[in-house]
């Protein structure tokens, strides 16, 4: 815990609070479209929104969707309103919804390999216009349609990296062109009120940061565009320091001297027996912390989470001097000297407390539903496709015959199934079954985050 402690004493702010936008926190009984392309089909940014507002809130109903297609654009979407738009978005009726897109709309071939001539200064010119005139046409749509809306910036290209698996075919100036995007979706948030999530200006601050200690990091990944875990976690960080949610899990105050609670934030406090080298009480934590996935907490050498975002400080005043064993419902879970129970502990570091141990199962349950997700995300995929060629995807028969074309037409010669029409087919059949597993793991998510009582022990060694 203590090499823990001073890992993230380092990790300092990148940004002033400004710089990661600003926009409304989600309310209960909101549902939420993630709306973006192949990094909200795949990535998990929304996933650690939604779980962090399942620990933080668990007294709120949240249902959120994911509701990004690998390669989409904006034109794209608003191309195709028969499905994409009216089915797979505005199907859910949604009270809240997000827009990232940019990445594809950007055109990074006009970027790639290129001699800077009129004519590819026309196509870039055009590709802006082009998203321009779509994003602007979408804002529309989902304002219309009631959803508190908020824009996010573009996440970054890495266009600098020198690892070595990263992809010899670069966008050179590929992230400048999605910064002159970044700075029409900040006009837009002004223009038409919108809540602004800031992506691109923290993750470029990472990237030129880390680069300089380590030219191979990148914040993105070895394609150079789409983040894993650790950049999406630090996407979700960006999302919440945005919308301004609450710093603190809980704030358990005792004073020992006194024989009484000192303090209680979102948490309430009962049965207090102290002294100066005992105490025990009762206390109510109203969230949880919030348990980072194993394969993202490498994240948290990069963002100051756990201090801005994870707090559930431990504060215990009046102790003699002295090492101090701390007993959770009678499990020893630490060892604490009184000196830093005074400044207090941050018991969200410690995984071996029941509320550790609650979140951690809630993670879990968190993981199975966007898994899930991308499993519709995949199928949605096809049938966006589908819709393009204008195939019927209300008729399930044409659909699952268009499915089944295409799989056989993959295997002539041969080769082997493509991969993703056979996981889309079996998606299709299961289309059913897997949206009430998606929704199920919803209300068990909630559930598992409700509030435990936790009587604490604290005996001098």
């Amino acid at each position: 815990m203590r090499s823990l402690t001073l890992l993230l004493a380092l990790v300092l702010p990148l940004a002033a609070a400004d710089d990661f936008g600003s926009a409304q926190p989600f309310k209960s009984g909101d549902t939420v479209c993630f709306v973006g392309d192949s990094i909200t089909h795949g990535g998990t940014y929304h996933s650690i929104v939604t779980l962090y507002y399942a620990t933080r809130f668990p007294d709120r109903t949240l249902t959120t969707y994911n509701c990004g297609i690998g390669g989409d654009r904006a034109s794209g979407i608003m191309s195709d309103e028969k499905y994409r738009l009216n089915v797979d978005i505005l199907g859910h009726k949604p009270t809240a919804a997000t827009i990232m897109l940019g990445m594809n709309d950007v055109g990074h071939t006009d970027y790639r390999g290129v001699t800077l001539t009129p004519e590819v200064e026309a196509r870039r010119a055009a590709s802006l216009a082009t998203y321009e005139e779509n994003m602007q046409k979408l804002i529309g749509v989902l304002q219309k349609a009631g959803a508190k809306l908020t824009l996010i910036t573009p996440s970054i290209y890495d266009e600098t990296t020198t690892l070595a698996t990263a992809s010899p075919s670069v966008s050179v100036g590929g992230n400048a062109a999605l910064g002159k995007f970044a700075e029409k979706v900040r006009g837009w948030s002004k223009q038409y009120q919108t809540g602004l999530v800031e992506f691109d200006r923290t993750m470029n601050a990472i990237n030129a940061r880390e680069q300089k200690k380590d030219p191979t990091f990148t914040i993105v990944g070895p394609d150079r565009v789409h983040p894993g875990p650790v950049g999406h976690f630090v996407m979700g960080y960006i999302f919440l320091r945005a919308q301004g949610v609450p710093q603190v899990v809980a704030t358990i105050g005792i004073d020992a001297k006194k024989g009484k609670a000192s303090g209680a934030v979102n948490c309430t406090i009962g049965d207090v027996k102290a002294g100066p080298t005992n105490v025990n009480f009762d206390c109510t934590e109203k969230a949880l912390p919030l348990v980072v996935p194993d394969e993202a907490k490498a994240a948290l050498a990069l963002v100051p989470f756990m201090r801005e975002l994870n707090e559930e400080k431990l504060v215990v005043t009046g102790l003699a001097a002295g090492s101090y064993e701390l007993k959770i419902d009678d499990v020893i879970v630490g060892e604490y000297s009184a000196d830093s129970l005074k400044a207090g502990v941050n018991l969200a570091e410690n995984d071996k407390t029941p509320q550790y141990q609650q979140s951690a199962a809630a993670t879990k349950i968190s993981q199975q539903r966007t898994a899930i997700g991308v499993q519709l995300r995949g199928l949605a995929s096809q049938l966006y496709g589908m819709s393009k060629s204008k195939v019927d995807v209300s008729d399930a028969a044409a659909v699952e015959k268009a499915l089944t074309t295409r799989l056989e037409a993959s295997q002539k010669d041969g080769k082997p199934a493509d991969a993703r029409l056979t996981a889309a087919l079996d998606a299709f059949q299961k289309r059913e079954q897997l949206a009430k597993d998606y929704d199920a793991f919803a209300v068990s998510l909630r559930e598992a985050c409700q509030p435990k009582p936790h009587r604490f022990t604290l005996t001098k060694k």
